[in-house]
């Protein structure tokens, strides 16, 4: 399969997951090959076991700015399912609270692991 296709088939992956490509590829000049090989980064992106690492810890600030972070990414890049779930995470720490944070991270570990997989599969 030539890297076009190979594109075209992670892109429409994407799209079938519920990622909105179309309004990330502007960001990216439009170039389908420079998106796919940033959402290929993704996977392997630093803030997100260091998240775990704070919320496993009990360090609210540490987990807000991780997870804050992740939210910056997954957005720019419109990963909605992990956008979606990454604020249920953000917002309580923003408030200095734990409410279902530690549930939502361990949803948002499933759904990784989905995208990964997505991705690399």
């Amino acid at each position: 399969m030539s890297e076009t296709d190979e594109t075209e088939v992670l892109l429409g992956k994407l799209i079938g997951w519920g990622c909105d490509v179309a309004s990330a590829l502007p960001r990216f000049l439009d170039d389908k090959s420079m998106y796919v090989m940033f959402v290929k980064q993704v996977v392997d992106e630093p803030a997100f076991p260091l998240l775990g690492q704070a919320i496993a810890s009990g360090d609210v600030k540490a987990a807000f700015e991780k997870a804050h972070e992740l939210k910056g990414v997954v957005a720019n890049m419109s990963l909605t399912p992990l956008f979606n779930r990454v604020v249920l995470i953000v917002e309580p720490l923003r408030a200095g609270k734990w409410t279902d944070v530690k549930e939502n991270y361990a949803l948002l570990q499933k759904e990784w692991g989905e995208f990964k997989a997505l991705v690399q599969g």
